[in-house]
């Protein structure tokens, strides 16, 4: 999904660079080889970049039922758009989140969460 925004955002305007652009547009080919066949998907991707909010739902599920967190190809090239778009960030390792038997963890800026472990929480009047 950051790496849809990064490129559509990054990737518009005259200032965009080429290395962006080019980024973008493999991870956007990988995506549409991925979700071959699926032409509700292929809409909600094209749509979220013009409405991320509206249509961030229908793409993480679409994304979820075609299993791209296991294609090579997709994951290579979203990583090379984050990379493009935000150097910094990417060498510090910003993008490269690796969580195994977590439990309860959010990955990104500005979340908000609450857990309940063990117990139900009490209702509240």
């Amino acid at each position: 999904m950051g790496a849809l925004l990064a490129g559509a955002t990054k990737g518009s305007g005259e200032a965009a660079s080429s290395a962006v652009m080019d980024a973008y547009t493999a991870f956007r080919e990988a995506l549409k080889r991925r979700l071959a066949g699926r032409k509700p998907a292929q809409t909600a991707i094209e749509e979220y970049t013009a409405d991320p909010d509206t249509w961030r739902p229908a793409v993480e599920t679409y994304l979820q039922q075609a299993d791209v967190q296991y294609d090579e190809a997709v994951l290579a090239t979203a990583s090379a758009v984050l990379s493009a778009a935000d150097p910094v960030g990417a060498a510090g390792g910003r993008y490269a989140v690796h969580i195994y038997g977590a439990h309860g963890v959010q990955v990104g800026d500005r979340n908000t969460q609450t857990n309940h472990y063990g117990s139900t929480p009490r209702a509240t009047d």
